[in-house]
C-alpha cells in the first residue's frame, strides 16, 4: 500500500479488515500502513473506536461503552516496537458488534463529530457523496473517495484543511481566521466563500472553480486571484499556474447531482463522468472523443447514462472491463 497516499486504498481495507473479511495479506499490508506513521495509528485506532461504538448504539442491551473502549483501546497498537493486529478468527466478534453499519464512512463521520473537540475534525467519504459541517461553521460536500482533514488549532490562527480528492465548499467568512487549503502542491486561501476544488491524485491538474467571493490559489511564489466563474489550473508535470474563465457547467454536480451538456463533445463529457462517479471511463478509439451529445441527467445513475449515451451515439459500445469502463466504436460521421 502506498502510505503516502492512503486515500484509494485505507478506508476499504480496514472495512474488510473490522469487518471479518480481510485476507492474512490484506491484514499485513494494513499493519505496515499502520506502522509507517504515528498518524496512521492515530486514523486506525479512531476508526475501530468508531466500529465498535456504531454497532454498540444500535444494540439494545445496556453496554458502559466508556470502560469497554479503554480496555479495547489499550489492547490494539500499544507503544511497542511490533504491533500485531488480532487473528482474524477473532475478529468475527467485530461482526457481531457492527452488524447494523452500513458504511464504515458513517462510523468515521460519527465519531469525529461527536468526539473530536470542536477545533478539529477527520472525515472520509467512501462509495457516496457526503454533505456534513465543520467545526467553525462552513459546509463542505465531499465526492466519494475523497478525505479532508481540519484543524483550527495553529499558532497562526489559520483554519487550515488537507484535502485529498475533489469537494465542494462554502466557507463560513472570518476576516481574522482565514481558511487554507492545501492539495497536490497547491495552496488555496480563502476568508468566506464558494468554491470548487478538484485535488484528485491520478488527474494531470488540480482545479479551483469560484462560485461566489475571492480565492487565492497559490504554488511557491506563483500565486493567482480567482472571482466568480474564474478557474485556476495548476499543471502538476510543469508547476504551472494558469487562470481562465469557467466553462465547465457542470463543476458543482456532487451538490447538484445533475450532469447538463450542450453539444458537448464525449471527451469533456466522460471527464464529467469519471469525476462525478469516481469512475475510470475510458475510450478504445479516439475519435470517440469528437463525438457530441446534448442531455440533462438529474439523480441518474452511471449505468443509466452509459446506456443513454449508446442509444443516442450511434455504434458506441460500452464494455466493461474489471473496475475500468471502455467505450468502443468507429466514431462520428
Amino acid at each position: 500500500m502506498d502510505t503516502q497516499d492512503p486515500r484509494n486504498n485505507f478506508p476499504e481495507l480496514i472495512y474488510k479488515y473490522l469487518s471479518g473479511n480481510a485476507s492474512d495479506a490484506e491484514v499485513q499490508t494494513l499493519e505496515a500502513w499502520v506502522l509507517a506513521d504515528s498518524k496512521n495509528k492515530e486514523e486506525f485506532v479512531a476508526f475501530k473506536k468508531a466500529w465498535m461504538l456504531g454497532g454498540m448504539k444500535q444494540s439494545e442491551s445496556t453496554v458502559n461503552v466508556d470502560k469497554l473502549w479503554e480496555q479495547t483501546a489499550g489492547q490494539v497498537f500499544k507503544e511497542a516496537k511490533n504491533v500485531k493486529l488480532e487473528p482474524k478468527q477473532n475478529r468475527r466478534i467485530w461482526l457481531r458488534i457492527a452488524a447494523a453499519i452500513a458504511f464504515l464512512l458513517v462510523a468515521s463521520i460519527w465519531i469525529f463529530q461527536n468526539f473530536g473537540d470542536s477545533s478539529s475534525m477527520l472525515v472520509q467519504a467512501i462509495d457516496q457523496v457526503e454533505e456534513f459541517d465543520l467545526p467553525d461553521g462552513s459546509k463542505i460536500t465531499l465526492n466519494q473517495s475523497s478525505s479532508l482533514s481540519f484543524n483550527a488549532e495553529g499558532e497562526d490562527g489559520k483554519r487550515k484543511v488537507d484535502l485529498k480528492g475533489d469537494a465542494f465548499f462554502d466557507v463560513k467568512r472570518d476576516e481574522i481566521h482565514p481558511f487554507v487549503i492545501q492539495t497536490e502542491g497547491v495552496e488555496i486561501e480563502v476568508l468566506g466563500t464558494s468554491f470548487y476544488v478538484d485535488g484528485r491524485a491520478d488527474e494531470e491538474t488540480v482545479e479551483v472553480i469560484v462560485q461566489s467571493g475571492l480565492v487565492a490559489v497559490r504554488n511557491g511564489s506563483m500565486e493567482t486571484i480567482l472571482k466568480p466563474n474564474e478557474k485556476a489550473v495548476f499543471q502538476k508535470q510543469s508547476k504551472q499556474l494558469t487562470k481562465v474563465q469557467n466553462e465547465d457547467p457542470n463543476y458543482r454536480s456532487i451538490q447538484t447531482n445533475k450532469l447538463t451538456f450542450e453539444n458537448t463533445k464525449l471527451d469533456k463529457v466522460v471527464f464529467a463522468l469519471n469525476r462525478h462517479f469516481y469512475k475510470n471511463i475510458s475510450f478504445e478509439n479516439p475519435a470517440l472523443k469528437e463525438c457530441e451529445i446534448n442531455a440533462v441527467f438529474e439523480n441518474q445513475s452511471l449505468d443509466a447514462i452509459l446506456k443513454i449515451i449508446e442509444e443516442t451515439i450511434r455504434g458506441v459500445k460500452v464494455r466493461r472491463l474489471g473496475d475500468s469502463i471502455v467505450l468502443s466504436g468507429l466514431g462520428c460521421d
